[in-house]
């Protein structure tokens, strides 16, 4: 059996402002493995390490004529990379077949995340 695996990281968001009006707003996420004091190392896991972007840009093509704009003329394009070393040794195919697993988890969790929070809820910008 496989240890169990801990990670210690930081968080950062950052908006990017755009150059014009016609450019994307856009946001960055940053995760970061770090060492910290308060939080050393447990003897019964690994600590992995990762290094996480994920940047958001929010797309929209106004609606013809007089239109209102709805949630249809709103695209948001994400750019989603990430680094982990699980640490310690695990095979290169268990590794893979994680990933092919999990990924599309992730993505799903927060498709559904996002549009639960932004359903019946006016546009914001």
């Amino acid at each position: 059996p496989a240890s169990q695996r801990d990670v210690l990281y930081l968080s950062v968001i950052r908006k990017i402002p755009a150059l014009t009006e016609n450019d994307p707003e856009t946001w960055i996420v940053c995760n970061f493995s770090v060492d910290h004091d308060s939080a050393p190392l447990n003897n019964r896991c690994v600590r992995a390490k990762i290094n996480v972007a994920m940047i958001c840009q929010t797309l929209v093509s106004p609606p013809e004529g007089n239109q209102e704009i709805s949630r249809d003329n709103i695209l948001c394009k994400i750019t989603y990379v990430a680094n982990v070393n699980p640490g310690g040794w695990a095979p290169a195919s268990v590794l893979r077949a994680v990933a092919k697993r999990e990924y599309p988890k992730f993505l799903k969790r927060f498709t559904s995340y996002v549009q639960e929070k932004t359903a019946g809820k006016p546009i914001l910008f």
